[in-house]
């Protein structure tokens, strides 16, 4: 038995073919010797018909070969047929255009193109091969997408024609190199552009791939992905009159790296639609919070905004109702894409007497890039040593140069903090009022154990950043924040949170990773209990709801951009004693919302 390939055409595609061909009493040998040349057929070729497939399982059974390295590399994701339909019946089936070209300049195993194809026959009424040969285009960086483009496109005709297309637009290289669109696709403009663009950092892609880029794309900045240049080459592909339909990450609509692209759509009015799936998982096996973007170029006032939070949802986005934001309501620093009823109840909160960040410095917590080898997870004591187990390997550490270190993603109470165990190997010493490096010479003379150890790590420690950073000495944290700033009294936070967790840590010389802490600076919020209060209320929640990134399971980020901008009311010596004294969660949240409430009318009479 022989595994063959044919022009390319592996064994496995073969039986998929055949399967298809003999399910729809097709000729497949015909079909395979009029669009292959020299083929050489296996005899496994021949056999006992098998079950039908239809032309999404193809699709499905094609995109299973494809290596798994290929695809987190080049950012290549199977994409539901549930979005392919959505964005082809705005784009395609919702067009005005009664002649239209579509393009997927990343068109993977083509399912964007297969679907449009169907809907270009509703739509035009043309034939199958007419609509192949003149109005589907394709781009991949990946020539073996585009051969699997090619086959299922000639699936199709054959199947209902008999025929054989002559000519298929599907081209293979990279749609980022504009050189290469002017050469392939001769300035040609498009009445819809359809793509599910790869997902990938930039410094993830190759040295060339990231020149081209940067010299070609105007919307990059800072840590981009490069979806968001696919997003403007989308852009310049889509005709005046024409629409356009993405699924990409939502991040574009609060990172900085999303910025330009925000600016650009916000002051053009270009989007009409965006459907936001938030914390839902889209994609089968990979983790990307993602939303649809429809846009046109013709300026509008609003966006419809719809969100989806389940897979019920999802089956039925048609059926969701849509809610209308207004672009001169939109602020390009970061997108909070919410209703009016919840815009205003955002601007109530985010207008009261202070912000987070003018009250208390929010701070990052240490940033070793090595905690396996510098946390002691709860460890056991030999007299002045605590005991550190790394590598199968025993090691003894002076105590005098670890510090207590709370890990603030993980604890959930008070009672949390008072239990922890954990330090942190420190080889830092005070000097006037900050931290500084131990020299080598004088951590090897005051603690010959913890450098005996730090010696046997120290192939891990030279090669964090990939090995490309000096650092003031090899022993150092990978990052100098917060060595000497999350020290003292302080109001701990985790990144990510299903509800408000701030905890209040009143130990002065312990410090924290993994996490935000709060150091209040003004009366009467240093007094912790009293902020930790309002922090924890229902308020927050209500905030965090509306502007922050969520993931999945329902989770908020509680990061420093997120929080930074909550209101604090400005409060009466009754209304501080009242918070003091009040334990009641439910009574809290009502007292601070009249508080809130109140404020806002004042300030609406004012104004």
């Amino acid at each position: 038995m022989r595994t063959i390939t044919v022009n390319g055409l592996t064994q496995f595609e073969q039986e998929i073919l055949k399967q298809y061909l003999i399910s729809k009493k097709l000729d497949y040998k015909y079909f395979l010797s009029k669009f292959y040349s020299q083929i050489e057929i296996s005899p496994l070729l021949f056999g006992s018909p098998a079950k039908s497939l239809s032309i999404w399982e193809i699709i499905k059974r094609f995109e299973t070969t494809i290596d798994e390295n290929f695809k987190k590399l080049n950012g290549a994701f199977y994409t539901p047929y549930f979005i392919v339909d959505y964005i082809n019946t705005r784009v395609i089936l919702e067009n005005p255009n009664k002649d239209i070209k579509v393009i997927d300049p990343a068109c993977g195993s083509g399912v964007f193109l297969v679907d449009a194809l169907f809907k270009l026959k509703q739509k035009l009424q043309k034939n199958y091969k007419e609509l192949v040969e003149k109005h589907i285009f394709g781009i991949d960086i990946d020539p073996e997408a585009v051969r699997r483009t090619k086959i299922l496109l000639s699936l199709v005709v054959f199947e209902n024609e008999g025929k054989i297309p002559e000519q298929l637009n599907i081209y293979n290289g990279n749609s980022s190199d504009k050189n290469f669109l002017r050469k392939t696709l001769n300035n040609l403009k498009f009445q819809a552009v359809v793509s599910n663009p790869p997902y990938i950092r930039i410094q993830n892609l190759d040295d060339e791939t990231k020149k081209v880029i940067k010299k070609y794309w105007k919307f990059i900045q800072g840590d981009t992905d490069i979806f968001i240049p696919f997003m403007e080459l989308g852009i310049e592909l889509l005709s005046d009159n024409g629409k356009m339909g993405y699924i990409t990450p939502n991040s574009y609509f609060t990172t900085y790296a999303g910025k330009k692209l925000r600016k650009f759509l916000q002051f053009n009015k270009y989007i009409e639609e965006i459907v936001d799936f938030e914390h839902y998982q889209v994609f089968e096996g990979i983790t990307t919070y993602a939303a649809i973007t429809i846009i046109s170029k013709k300026p509008k006032s609003y966006i419809i905004l719809k969100k989806i939070k389940n897979s019920e949802e999802s089956k039925n986005l048609d059926n969701i109702e849509g809610k209308k934001i207004y672009f001169r309501e939109l602020n390009p620093e970061k997108w909070i894409l919410v209703s009016n009823k919840e815009k205003e109840i955002i601007n109530i909160i985010e207008n009261a007497y202070y912000k987070l960040k003018d009250i208390a410095d929010i701070r990052v917590g240490l940033a070793t890039l090595a905690d396996k080898v510098y946390i002691l997870e709860n460890p056991d004591e030999e007299e002045k040593y605590f005991v550190k187990y790394f590598n199968g390997n025993k090691f003894l550490i002076e105590k005098e140069i670890t510090k207590e270190i709370i890990k603030a993603s993980i604890v959930k109470s008070e009672e949390d903090i008072l239990k922890n165990k954990r330090r942190i190997i420190f080889p830092y010493k005070k000097v006037n009022g900050k931290y500084v490096i131990i020299k080598e010479e004088e951590l090897k003379e005051k603690f010959p154990q913890t450098y005996n150890y730090l010696l046997f790590c120290k192939d891990i420690l030279v090669k964090r950043d990939k090995g490309k950073k000096e650092y003031e000495t090899w022993y150092a944290y990978g990052r100098t924040q917060g060595i000497s700033t999350t020290f003292g009294k302080k109001i701990l936070t985790p990144p990510m949170a299903l509800n408000p967790t701030f905890i209040v840590c009143e130990k002065e010389d312990t410090t924290f990773y993994s996490g935000y802490g709060i150091f209040p600076k003004i009366k009467p919020f240093t007094d912790l209990h009293l902020l930790k209060k309002i922090l924890n209320s229902e308020m927050m929640k209500i905030y965090i709801s509306a502007v922050s990134k969520s993931y999945r399971g329902g989770w908020k980020s509680y990061s420093k951009t997120f929080i930074q901008n909550f209101g604090i009311p400005k409060l009466s010596d009754e209304q501080v004693e009242f918070l003091k004294k009040e334990k009641d969660p439910k009574a809290i949240n009502n007292f601070l919302k009249e508080v809130y409430y109140e404020q806002a009318k004042s300030l609406y009479r004012l104004l």
